[in-house]
């Protein structure tokens, strides 16, 4: 595993969990600048299919959010006060911040009426604040799983992730939930906790390199079945609890791991330079910078394309029916503007416990 050591946290990183937390926050941020463009067009048009695939592509990013924190906090030995102290203040306290923040923007710039009713919709229901109550709720029933892992290790977790897979599967096919048998203990978000640690211990009887070559191609293959699938209407546009963003994710997931774990083992291959000129480049601290302040990201990205969608209200200075040319225009403006936001808050005494770094 490669390790790099910041600024911004004198502890050794481990490059490839740096490196999906960037990719799952670009992830969610096409997603984000996409498919605002995809409801102003006819479906199956050519500018919907392009608006709409990006956006099945970034469904790909909170699965990956999910696992990289089961990868990170299962299998180890804490107490459960000092856990749930440091983890839900690290989550809660940003976001309380923020969605103050945001609160007072739509209010004053969507018209959302200062009302308690539209508060308590903006706090728990609008947009994205349901991937940090979700993920609030995992932190909570982390210790149990935890304790279960510590107990029963891989064998015990392929039995939950077979479960979990069992009524993904039902979900997909639409058969879920079956007449008066409750099988939505296993069916959540939870899955793709569980699912982190398991494909970041698990000892799979392939080469790195295998793994990284057979990843890729799951990856490309699944996604386009996904575009597929979104082109005919056979899935929606949040589908994150059927099998197919657990094929995406998963498959990214090994894919960004073994290509880490070759580069690292093997010592001409075209890879290892690879990860090496990234890993010790500018581009390496960048992507370092960009895991650290993700979560921030996550909270306030959203402000550039509200202030996007209200200036484009008022003097249609976007042409929501070019795509091609907006949605990576979009996509930069809300991605830049996010990381330079919260890394400034980050370099900021007083602000730095609700940067989201």
């Amino acid at each position: 595993m490669s390790n790099v050591t910041t600024s911004t946290n004198k502890r050794k990183r481990i490059f490839y969990y740096d490196a999906l937390r960037t990719f799952a926050i670009v992830f969610v941020i096409i997603i984000h600048s996409s498919k605002w463009f995809a409801v102003y067009e006819p479906v199956h048009s050519l500018y919907w299919t392009f608006s709409a695939s990006w956006a099945s592509l970034g469904n790909v990013g909170v699965p990956i959010f999910f696992m990289i924190s089961g990868a990170l906090l299962l299998n180890r030995r804490y107490e459960i006060y000092s856990f749930l102290k440091k983890r839900l203040s690290r989550i809660f306290i940003p976001f309380a911040f923020w969605i103050v923040i945001i609160i007072l923007f739509r209010i004053q710039f969507l018209n959302d009426q200062p009302t308690i009713q539209s508060i308590i919709e903006i706090v728990f229901y609008k947009g994205f604040v349901w991937y940090v109550w979700t993920l609030m709720g995992i932190y909570l029933i982390a210790p149990v799983i935890n304790s279960f892992i510590l107990d029963f290790k891989i064998k015990g977790v392929e039995y939950f992730l077979i479960i979990w897979l069992i009524t993904i599967l039902l979900n997909t096919l639409g058969y879920y939930p079956i007449k008066h048998v409750e099988l939505g203990y296993f069916a959540g978000y939870l899955g793709y906790f569980v699912l982190g640690w398991y494909l970041d211990n698990k000892e799979f009887n392939i080469s790195n390199k295998s793994m990284m070559i057979y990843s890729a191609i799951v990856f490309v293959v699944s996604s386009l079945i996904v575009v597929g699938g979104i082109y005919f209407q056979l899935l929606e546009a949040n589908y994150y609890l059927t099998i197919w963003p657990v094929i995406q994710a998963s498959s990214f997931y090994l894919l960004v791991k073994s290509c880490d774990m070759y580069a690292h083992e093997s010592n001409a291959s075209l890879t290892k330079r690879f990860v090496s000129f990234v890993t010790n480049s500018k581009l390496g601290q960048a992507i370092t910078s960009v895991s650290v302040c993700s979560y921030g990201m996550y909270l306030t990205h959203y402000f550039v394309i509200w202030w996007l969608i209200i200036t484009n209200d008022q003097t249609h200075i976007l042409d929501v029916r070019s795509p091609f040319k907006w949605i990576p225009l979009v996509f930069l403006a809300a991605f830049l503007f996010s990381w330079s936001l919260v890394w400034i808050f980050s370099k900021i005494p007083y602000l730095k416990k609700v940067s989201g770094t």
